[in-house]
C-alpha cells in the first residue's frame, strides 16, 4: 500500500509529539513536513524526525507548509484549538484528508460546517479520540453491549491529569484553548477553557460504550485549586441517559503536578481515566493508564513520598487511531472517531459550561 502523505500543521497541542515515535516505525505514512510559530516546537520536531527515513521540513506559517507540498494527501491539525477552524477549512479547500488534535473546535457552528464540508467532499475526518483503541474499554463496551451486566444502571468516568499550564502556558489562555474569552459564570475572574476543554474523552466513552446519548445533565465548578491560572482546573457533571441510566463525569485537572522546570509524570498518578459501569447483574471498573504506584526514596524528585517509578509507555491507542485514518484515507473502511463523534462530545462539553454558568439542568433532547 502506497504510504499516506502527512503534514502536521501546528504542534502547539502536546499529544502533537506523542506522535513522532509512533510516525517513526510507520511505513505506512510519510511525513513531508510541520509547521509550528513557535521555534522550541519546531526544534523538538527536528530532533524527533532527525534519523527518519527521508529530511522532514520545518516552516514557521501553516500556509507555507501547504503550500510546498501541494501533492500531500492528509494534515494532522495541531495548532491551539482557537485555530483549528480556519486551518481546517483551508485544508478542505485544497482537498486533503483531516486529522483532527482532541476538539475540532468548540464553537459548535465552526466543528459542525468543518464535519459537513468533509463529508460532503468525502473527505475523511479522524478525531483524535483515542480511547476507543484501549483494549480494556473494547471489552467493557463489547460485555455491556452483550447484556453480561444486565440492565444498565449508571456509569461513572474521571478523566483526570495534573495541570499542563507550568509546562504548556498555551494551553491555559481561554483564547488559545476555548477560541474565545467566556466567563465561567456571571462575574467569574475564570474563564472556559481549562480542565473540561482539554478532556472531551468522557463525553465521547459515554456514548461509545453505552449506545446512549446524552438526555440532561448539570455541573458544578468553584474555586480553582490553583489561583494563578485563569481556566477552570476542575468540574463536575451528572446527568441522565437515554433509558434512564445516571452518568457521572470528572475531567479535572485534580493530580499534583511537580514544581519542576520540565513535567514529570509523577505524584502519585498523573494521569487517569477511570470508566466504572454498574448493571443490574454486574459491574466493571478499568483504567487506561494503570500506573503502578510502589516507590519510596529519597533519589527522586519527590523525595520520601509514595510516587510513581516513571510512565508507562501506552501507545496502542495512538498506533489504533492512525490505522483508522490509514485505512479510511485508502478506502478500507471509514474512521472509528469521525466529526460525528467530536461534534457529540463538544455539545455535550459546552452544555456542561452553559449548566455551570447558569446553576442549572440543560436539556439536550
Amino acid at each position: 500500500m502506497k504510504p499516506v502523505s502527512l503534514l502536521i500543521a501546528g504542534a502547539a497541542n502536546p499529544h502533537v509529539r506523542n506522535y513522532y515515535s509512533q510516525l517513526m516505525k510507520m511505513p505506512e505514512i510519510e511525513v513531508l513536513g510541520v509547521a509550528d510559530t513557535d521555534l522550541d516546537r519546531r526544534l523538538w520536531a527536528r530532533e524527533a524526525f532527525r534519523d527518519y527515513r527521508r529530511e522532514v521540513a520545518l516552516f514557521e506559517d501553516w500556509h507555507q507548509l501547504l503550500d510546498a507540498f501541494p501533492h500531500a494527501e492528509a494534515v494532522m491539525v495541531g495548532t491551539d484549538n482557537a485555530y483549528h477552524y480556519e486551518v481546517m477549512m483551508e485544508v478542505i479547500r485544497r482537498r486533503k484528508h483531516i486529522y483532527s488534535m482532541k476538539v475540532i473546535s468548540m464553537d459548535e457552528a465552526q466543528a459542525e460546517e468543518v464535519t459537513t464540508e468533509c463529508h460532503r467532499q468525502g473527505l475523511v475526518m479522524q478525531v483524535e479520540l483515542e480511547l476507543h483503541f484501549a483494549p480494556q474499554y473494547r471489552q467493557m463496551r463489547e460485555a455491556l453491549r452483550a447484556g453480561k451486566l444486565g440492565e444498565l444502571v449508571s456509569i461513572y468516568i474521571t478523566n483526570v491529569s495534573q495541570c499542563p499550564c507550568p509546562y504548556f502556558p498555551n494551553w491555559c489562555d481561554p483564547f488559545l484553548s476555548y477560541g474565545a474569552r467566556v466567563p465561567l459564570k456571571p462575574g467569574s475572574r475564570l474563564f472556559r477553557g481549562g480542565a473540561l476543554t482539554d478532556h472531551p474523552h468522557p463525553f465521547d466513552l459515554c456514548h461509545w460504550l453505552t449506545g446512549r446519548e446524552i438526555v440532561s445533565l448539570q455541573a458544578v465548578s468553584s474555586r480553582n485549586q490553583r489561583e494563578w491560572i485563569e481556566v477552570e482546573d476542575h468540574i463536575a457533571i451528572m446527568g441522565e441517559l437515554e433509558g434512564g441510566a445516571k452518568f457521572f463525569i470528572n475531567p479535572s485537572y485534580s493530580n499534583l503536578e511537580e514544581n519542576v522546570p520540565t513535567r514529570r509524570l509523577y505524584w502519585p498518578k498523573s494521569l487517569e481515566v477511570n470508566v466504572k459501569i454498574t448493571g443490574t447483574q454486574g459491574y466493571l471498573a478499568a483504567d487506561y493508564f494503570d500506573k503502578p504506584v510502589f516507590v519510596v526514596g529519597s533519589n527522586y524528585v519527590s523525595p520520601n513520598r509514595l510516587i510513581v517509578d516513571g510512565a508507562p509507555k501506552v501507545g496502542g491507542a495512538y498506533h489504533g487511531l492512525l490505522y483508522s485514518f490509514i485505512n479510511a484515507v485508502r478506502g478500507k473502511g471509514e474512521v472509528e472517531t469521525g466529526g460525528k463523534e467530536g461534534l457529540r462530545a463538544i455539545r455535550a462539553m459546552n452544555a456542561a459550561y452553559e449548566a455551570v454558568a447558569s446553576g442549572g439542568k440543560i436539556r439536550l433532547r
